[in-house]
């Protein structure tokens, strides 16, 4: 099959090519300059087309079978997401799977979780067949933190108390490529979720445990965690997720049971550990001083 992965270089999309391209399937990825093919890993090709320019899309999704979409938080979200939409029903694709994030219908007020339910409903009127993988916060969203965690000592992600099922990225690209090459998941959606419930001190614990010296958690307050995030991101980023820090912090993001069961017809394995995830990630971070100092558990 000719696959194409909209948003093939991020955390999630880099993970699906390389699921995509050891299964053996013609990998396509979106790129809006044929420089950037070079990097591309071996068995992918590049595309041009650019979200936003629509008719690039059209010409980008000629002989195209399934598409894997990931839309990029910005303030164009939607509209990106939508023309993506149009496009592959224009040209006929046969499947397209589309990332979305658990439990969004919860809090529409959230700029990008009311960008994905406009792009879900766009999926469901178009006659298209499509999968929607709804994601839980990521384990990767930790990498940003490196500087704060090793030299500051502070986990500073406000996810809150009450708790998430975080999820690692792994996993939700092990799901994505089983929607992608398998039949039977056309017009499902599926809950992506880690086994463990993580509020933002366990986090903070679980970094202690394996670096063997204490990590701090950066509390809850809102305000001075968008004061410091101005200064990497920009406002309108800020503001959003405020409002999505404050939507874990009144009533977490956890899973049911059923979402379990759901979530197992997409993924063959258990989820990975995010105590496994951590250790691994320090280890990246300080390999020399990691084999003298961390205790991992």
């Amino acid at each position: 099959m000719n696959i194409l992965v909209i948003g093939g270089t991020g955390l999630v999309g880099s993970h699906v090519v390389k699921g995509l391209v050891a299964k053996g399937e013609q990998v396509h990825i979106l790129t809006r300059s044929a420089d950037k093919a070079d990097g591309f890993p071996l068995g992918a090709s590049g595309i041009i087309g650019d979200l936003h320019k629509p008719e690039t899309l059209r010409w980008a999704m000629r002989g195209i079978d399934r598409v894997f979409l990931v839309t990029p938080l910005s303030p164009t979200e939607t509209e990106e997401g939508l023309a993506v939409v149009a496009a592959a029903n224009h040209a006929g694709v046969r499947h397209l799977v589309y990332l979305s994030i658990y439990h969004v219908e919860q809090a529409p007020y959230i700029p990008h979780f009311k960008s994905k339910m406009k792009i879900q409903r766009a999926l469901r009127d178009s006659g298209m067949a499509f999968t929607v993988i709804m994601a839980n916060n990521f384990f990767q969203n930790d990498l940003v933190y490196r500087e704060s965690i090793l030299k500051e000592g502070i986990y500073p992600q406000p996810i809150g108390d009450i708790g998430l099922n975080r999820v690692d990225v792994r996993d939700i690209a092990d799901a994505v490529v089983a929607t992608l090459t398998q039949t039977g998941h056309e017009f499902h959606c599926y809950p992506l979720i880690g086994a463990e419930v993580l509020s933002g001190q366990d986090v903070a614990d679980i970094y202690t445990r394996t670096l063997g010296r204490e990590i701090r958690y950066g509390g809850n307050d809102l305000d001075i965690w968008g004061g410091k995030a101005t200064h990497t991101l920009p406002g309108w980023l800020v503001q959003d997720l405020k409002l999505m820090y404050e939507f874990f912090q009144r009533q977490g993001l956890r899973a049911s049971e059923a979402d379990f069961v759901l979530q197992a017809k997409v993924r063959c394995h258990l989820p990975r550990n995010f105590h496994m995830f951590v250790g691994e990630t320090v280890a990246a971070w300080m390999p020399d001083e990691h084999r003298e100092y961390a205790k991992v558990g």
